[in-house]
């Protein structure tokens, strides 16, 4: 009896403990979006980039980089609600490689120019939050170095991708989102486990 006791005690304990990280797990994602959306809300204040880096010293990298992942998987999605995109182009690392293979045509701009702005503000809020939370496991100076280049990269690519919806220079947005996914892929090959 005391052992099957000690067993079902030790299953109740290994489950709360699983269940209680996977829940710290999900609110740093769900906090990360959060922080992320209010900042990229704010990109052309004067204030933004001392926002971000107030706002780096509450957020860890992991769950800020996981911002870009379909909106399937908690990542942010493209534009207020799944259905505007492709489900499989439902996130800022699904739809760059489209956008910058395809980019954006006058036909499109009505419902797509909003989503794709609001998309490349997330991403620049990620870089200048990400400036402060290089990865740890990579402490040579020369990785940071590369970090904080790639992350620059990060940063003229949306900024160029804003403006070139906004003025509607469609030629530039497919440019832009080129440049944005470079980004995304030579860190990859740099920094991603």
């Amino acid at each position: 009896m005391k052992m099957r006791n000690l067993m079902v005690g030790g299953l109740a304990l290994a489950f709360a403990l699983g269940t209680s990280t996977m829940a710290v797990a999900v609110q740093g994602k769900k906090g990360a979006l959060e922080a992320i959306d209010k900042l990229a809300k704010k990109a052309k204040d004067a204030s933004f980039a001392d926002d971000c880096k107030s706002a780096a010293g509450s957020l860890e990298l992991d769950p800020v980089m996981h911002s870009f992942k379909p909106r399937a998987r908690g990542g942010f999605g493209i534009g207020p609600k799944a259905g505007l995109v492709p489900a499989n182009q439902d996130g800022i690392e699904a739809y760059l490689p489209a956008l910058s293979k395809k980019g954006m045509s006058a036909a499109d701009a009505g419902k797509m120019s909003e989503p794709v702005i609001e998309m490349a503000n997330r991403v620049l809020a990620i870089a200048e939050v990400s400036d402060h939370l290089w990865p740890e496991n990579k402490e040579s100076a020369k990785s940071k170095k590369k970090w904080l280049e790639l992350n620059q990269l990060m940063k003229d690519g949306s900024k160029e991708l804003a403006e070139a919806v906004s003025s509607k220079n469609f030629a530039a947005v497919k440019k832009a989102a080129g440049k944005l996914n470079t980004s995304c892929s030579e860190c990859h090959s740099v920094f991603r486990d």
